[in-house]
Parts: structure tokens; C-alpha cells; sequence
């Protein structure tokens, strides 16, 4: 499915007016039950709660159930809150089973959502992960009553239950069922059929209704069907002015058989359906012509311009590809320019206009294809964007850390400024930090310098796509002290470790003769050190447990006496463990010519993992891939020595400080011809 972006933003707005009404909503009703595909589906507005992680005196929750004309409720389940990593897998296994929707390839897993979950058991920094049903279902935030005869009006309650078994909370929903709540929504009509290479691209149309549509229930007849069955294909919703499109892709459908499709606009979990389009009847058909496919339009805020970009089916039929833009998504297209390329770089652009785009293929017998599909973006304008708020300065062992916050999805990233003197000029860092949404605007840089002394002061600015810079933030100051101690380190000697936990061991200097305990530290994979030890540990003591999960991470020790006097002495030495480190290729490879078109450039975005260079790889069609150079550290690679006559592949991939390889990137393609 392709997820809207408004859509996601919805949801998420949903999650963080839902969860906080827990106290609020105790014994009264209200609309957190709906009617979906696979049965009823109700939130659970309370906050997690399991013995083993208690909220106050809550251990645990039931959910009944009633008819709305009934005045008995009768309990269906009682469950509570995952308590640890296996209680948290199998739930989302269920969870995975009742989702109406649940495509592997874009959802969060368990070991996306552990880490974070575990380090509190609530729920607050999970809310952009509850939005996928399956995640939302497995932490027992979203409830499915499989068992409901969806014509009837149901009632539920989830009531809190305390470790003795007696109830504390509960709320009601209002009334729900198939009948109930339904959407209001037009009967969308069939608007277009298509058939390239074997793939169906069917689209149907409706005039927008009072209702936004969350999602689309699919259903094909395939010939010797007798009913019509649901498939998961790949579609999109997009409202242009006041109608809405509903488009599909099929390309698992036979060339001589004959479908007939329908398509049900339903809620977010498959419910609350009310019409049923018209049915579109199709066919594979042979076709000279192929539509392009893949169309997409990317800002490049560097060039400022819109790189548009397609692939074909049969490349070798393609004699020209004309370019029409507009303004407006319905009309006003006029010819913009012709490529015998599968590119084009639009630089006649206005920032803060939105650019609609299709194209018309010609083959080589000079005959012209339907239009394509559409594709649109947005060049954001010259406006101000805001200064980051909340910077603050530490000093750690790698150097000065400055962590700020920023929300504005539309920035491109920051720039960090530094200064030596009180309301001195502020300098820029060479670094980057670019925006990464999965930080969720909590950002953070390390300045390494070694020459930092005495009082040092840091700002940060904003940047948008359009390369637009704010103010700078408030400066911070951070003034660098010796540190001084009479203490000798301990020596770590070894550790011992299993699936849950790191036991260390170390040996005390004679010399220390007034400590007071030791300080634990660790250090997982490239992260800075801290302090894990809640309390000081005695000084009598040579031993601790570290009882965090690694999940495959490596994990680093030192130790630190302490004296009586609250003194603590330098780090001992580091001791590791070795627990093997996940490489994860580089994302987005694309490739282009340079001006003259004497070399191949390549750039991605870079991997997930920490790594020490990228290896590049180069093959032709009937030939084996070579490895043509490495990349350390940059994102961008340029080809000299590419075959012009022939069509050049490419992909890159990831190479760990320990040696170790990730899987090849995805490929790109580029023939001089």
C-alpha cells in the first residue's frame, strides 16, 4: 500500500489525543470501537500495566462485551500489558494475523519498538510505531473481537484489574457494529484501464463526500471464480479538487484471462464500507506502446530543481519521451521539453509552486503512446524557517556533545556554530547534521576538537531544502576544567556473559586506601559512555551484572573509583565484549552523467550502520559484477570507466570496521546511447 503522508499525520495526532484520556474516560463512553474486516476492533485507552511492571496497583485488564439493548456484560478476554521481549514477539505474531493491513516491506518490527519500550514499559515514545496496526494490536493498545456477529449492535468495556483481582478503571464504548458509523463517501465510477507489459493500472473516480477515505477494499473475480475474493495489491488515494482517484496496480494477473475488479472505500481497519464501485472488467492486450513506469518527481534543493525520473518495461522500443507540465493537476499542460534519456532535470522552476507532470512515449515506427501517469512536487520557498530550541552542551569523554530540538519536517538540517569568546563570532563546524525523522527532532553533534579550552560557546541553525538558513539558536557555554584526582583506576580483569546479561570483574589498586565504591560504565556499539550503576557499588565489592538485552550489539566497560570525598578517579581500562554487529546497505542508489558526459556519477543515502567504506560494483548485461573503487565516508562515487556501447549496472554495499559485508544496495542503470 502506499501510505499518505497526510494520513500518517492523522494517525499520529489520533495516538496523542487518545492515549492521555485514560483517566478521563473512566465509566463513560466513547468512540474507541469500530467495525472492521476481521471483526470489531477497540482501543485501549489505558496506560500499560502487567505484574511485572505495574501501573500503581493495575496488573492487568478485561474486555466485555454486551448487546447495546442488554444491561449484563459478559468478559471475553483478560489479558495485560507485554512484560518482556517473548510476551512482546508473540503478540505481534497475533497482531500481525488481525491487521487489516500489514505489508512486511515498510513495517516496524520487534526490534525496532524493544529498546525503547523496555526502558520504561509506557507508552511514551512509541506513538509513531502504534499507528501499524500489527504494533498497536501487540502491545495490546488495540483490541480485535474476532468472535462478534458483525450485524449485531455491540457494547464493550475494558475495565482495569489490580493484583488481588478486583477492578480499579473501566470505560464504555459507544454502540458499534457493520450498520454503524458507516462512511460517507461517493460511489467511485471507473475512470481508466490500462495494460503494459502484462501489469493492469485501472483507476476508478468519485466526487470527494463529506468523508476523507482511509483505505481500499479490494476484490478481483477471476475467470472459473464464482465470488469475488479480496487481494492486496498496491493502490493509492489522491484527492484533486473535488473528486478523488482511486488507483490500482496489478501485476499478477494472467495474460489471456479476463478480471473484473471492484474497490470499497472502508475505514483504517477494513470497516464502516457502505458503497461499491462499478465494476471494471480487464484484459492483457498487446501493446506496442509501453506507459513508463516507476514516474517520480524529486527536489534537489543543492541545484534547485525537480529531477524527473521513469523506467521502461522494453527500453529497446523507445524512440522519444516528450515532457508536459502544468500548474494544476486537472489542466493547462503545455510542452515542456523531449529526452531519448529515463530522466530530466526541470530548472525552470518558481520555488513555492507546486509542478504537475506526464509524459507521451514515442517507439521507434514513430507512434505515440497514451499519457502517463502523473507525477507532482513542490519546491519549498525562500521563508525563514525558525531557530532550533532547547540547545544545551555537555562535555564526554569524545568531546563536547550539543543536543538541540526541532520539529519542522521541511528542513533539510542544521549547522552547529562555535565561538571561544563570551558574545564572541560565532564560527561554523564543518559538519552537516542532515534531518533524520526517525530522531523524532531530537537532535545532537559531537564537537572532537582538541584545542577547546577555557570557555566555549555553541549556536545552531536551521536550513531548509531551499538552502534558506535561520537565526541562530541561544548560545550555549560550556567552560572546560581540569580534572584533578589523587585515585588510582581499578583493573578490569573479565567478563562473563549469556543471552540477557554481562557479568565484569575487577581487581581495586592497593594504593586506594580511603575509596567509598566504584562507578560502572558502558559503552554500546559507537555510543558515548554512561554511567549504569544507579547507587554507588560498595567498595568491598569486584563484581556487577549488567542485565541489559544486547540484541546483537557490542558493548564496552570501564570502571572509576570513587573516594570518600565524592573525588572519582580517571577510567580504567576498556574491556569488550563480542556480540556481532548488523551491516545494512546504503538506500536510494541513483546514477547520472556529468555535464560532458564523460563519467557516471552515483550517490545514495547512506547506511543505517556504523561503517568504515562502501565498495562499489559495476557490471553489463551476460557479464559478472566487478568492483570498480570505494567510497569512505561520502555518499557519491564518479565512474570513469564505464562502457559506452552497452548499458551499465551498478549497486554498492556496505563495508563494517570489523570486516564484515552488508547485502548488496538496490541497482541503477545508465547507457551512453
Amino acid at each position: 500500500m502506499i501510505l499518505k503522508i497526510q494520513m500518517m499525520k492523522k494517525l499520529i495526532y489520533i495516538f496523542a489525543l487518545i492515549l492521555p484520556l485514560a483517566v478521563a474516560a473512566q465509566k463513560k463512553e466513547a468512540k474507541v470501537a469500530f467495525s472492521g474486516y476481521k471483526g470489531n476492533y477497540i482501543y485501549n485507552l489505558f496506560k500499560p500495566a502487567s505484574a511485572a511492571h505495574p501501573d500503581g496497583e493495575v496488573v492487568g485488564f478485561r474486555l466485555d462485551r454486551k448487546l447495546a439493548t442488554e444491561a449484563n456484560w459478559q468478559a471475553i478476554q483478560t489479558f495485560a500489558s507485554p512484560a518482556n521481549y517473548n510476551e512482546l514477539a508473540n503478540s505481534i505474531e497475533d497482531g500481525k494475523r488481525k491487521a487489516y493491513e500489514y505489508k512486511a516491506e515498510n513495517a516496524y518490527n520487534i526490534d525496532d519498538v524493544w529498546p525503547v519500550y523496555q526502558k520504561t514499559f509506557r507508552y511514551d515514545s512509541l506513538s509513531v510505531y502504534l499507528t501499524q496496526q500489527h504494533l498497536a494490536i501487540g502491545f495490546k493498545v488495540l483490541l480485535v473481537d474476532t468472535t462478534a456477529n458483525l450485524s449485531n449492535n455491540y457494547q464493550y468495556r475494558v475495565v482495569q484489574l489490580k493484583r488481588d483481582g478486583s477492578e480499579y478503571g473501566k470505560y464504555i464504548s459507544q454502540p458499534v457494529s457493520k450498520n454503524l458509523g458507516m462512511l460517507a463517501i461517493n460511489k467511485p465510477k471507473v475512470n481508466k484501464r490500462e495494460v503494459i507489459g502484462g501489469v493492469f493500472r485501472l483507476s476508478f473516480a468519485a466526487k470527494v463526500g463529506t468523508e476523507a477515505p482511509q483505505a481500499l477494499l479490494i476484490k478481483r473475480k477471476g475467470e472459473g471464480d464464482k465470488d469475488f475474493k479480496r487481494i492486496e495489491l498496491m493502490y493509492s488515494i489522491e484527492q484533486a479538487r473535488d473528486s478523488v482517484f482511486y488507483s490500482l496496480i496489478d501485476d499478477n494477473a494472467r495474460a489471456d484471462a479476463l478480471y473484473q475488479y471492484t474497490v470499497t472505500p472502508v475505514n483504517r481497519f477494513g470497516g464502516a464500507a457502505k458503497v461499491v464501485s462499478d465494476t471494471l472488467s480487464v484484459n492483457s492486450i498487446s501493446q506496442k506502446m509501453l506507459i513508463p513506469k516507476a514516474f517520480v518527481a524529486v527536489i534537489d534543493s543543492v541545484k534547485k530543481q525537480i529531477n524527473l525520473s521513469w523506467g521502461f518495461i522494453k527500453p529497446e522500443l523507445i524512440s522519444m519521451v516528450k515532457i508536459y507540465r502544468s500548474e494544476s493537476y486537472e489542466d493547462g499542460y503545455s510542452y515542456l521539453a523531449s529526452t531519448n534519456q529515463a530522466f530530466y532535470e526541470d530548472k525552470s522552476i518558481i520555488p513555492g509552486k507546486k509542478y504537475y507532470y506526464y509524459l507521451i512515449i514515442s517507439d521507434q515506427l514513430g507512434r505515440s503512446s497514451e499519457r502517463s501517469t502523473k507525477a507532482y512536487a513542490l519546491m519549498q520557498n525562500a521563508e525563514k524557517p525558525d531557530a532550533p530550541l532547547y540547545v544545551e552542551v555537555i562535555k564526554t569523554e569524545k568531546g563536547n556533545k550539543i543536543s538541540w530540538q526541532d520539529y519542522n519536517l521541511g528542513n533539510r538540517g542544521y549547522k552547529v556554530f562555535r565561538t571561544s569568546q563570551l558574545d564572541g563570532e560565532l564560527v561554523p563546524i564543518d559538519t552537516f547534521v542532515y534531518l533524520d525523522r526517525k530522531l523524532e527532532g531530537k537532535y545532537s553533534f559531537i564537537d572532537t576538537a582538541k584545542n577547546n579550552s577555557g570557555l566555549t560557546g555553541y549556536a545552531v541553525a536551521a536550513e531548509t531544502m531551499s538552502n534558506v538558513q535561520s537565526s541562530f539558536s541561544k548560545t550555549v557555554y560550556l567552560k572546560q576544567e581540569a580534572k584533578t584526582t589523587n585515585l588510582s583506576a581499578p583493573l578490569l580483569l573479565d567478563f562473563q556473559k549469556d543471552k540477557k546479561t554481562v557479568r565484569i570483574f575487577w581487581q581495586q589498586n592497593a594504593r586506594n586506601t580511603n575509596i567509598s565504591g566504584f562507578n560502572v560504565y558502558r559503552k554500546i556499539g559507537d555510543k558515548q559512555y554512561v554511567k549504569i550503576n544507579r547507587s554507588l557499588i560498595n567498595a568491598d565489592k569486584t563484581t556487577f551484572t549488567d542485565s541489559l538485552m544486547v540484541n546483537g550489539q557490542d558493548l564496552f566497560y570501564k570502571i572509576t573509583s570513587v573516594s570518600i570525598s565524592d573525588k572519582e578517579s580517571e577510567a580504567s581500562n576498556e574491556i569488550q565484549t563480542d556480540f556481532l554487529t548488523m551491516v545494512y546497505p546504503p538506500s536510494s542508489l541513483k546514477s547520472s552523467f556529468n555535464v560532458d558526459k564523460s563519467a557516471i556519477e552515483l550517490f545514495w543515502q547512506p547506511s543505517q550502520s556504523e561503517i568504515s567504506a562502501y565498495e562499489i560494483y559495476r557490471f553489463t548485461r551476460g557479464s559478472e559484477p566487478v568492483k570498480i573503487g570505494s567510497s569512505k565516508g561520502q555518499a557519491n562515487f564518479i565512474d570513469k570507466g564505464f562502457e559506452k556501447e552497452k548499458v551499465n549496472y551498478y549497486y554498492v554495499v556496505s563495508l563494517a570496521n570489523n570486516g564484515n559485508t552488508s547485502v548488496p544496495s538496490n541497482q541503477t542503470f545508465l547507457s551512453f546511447k
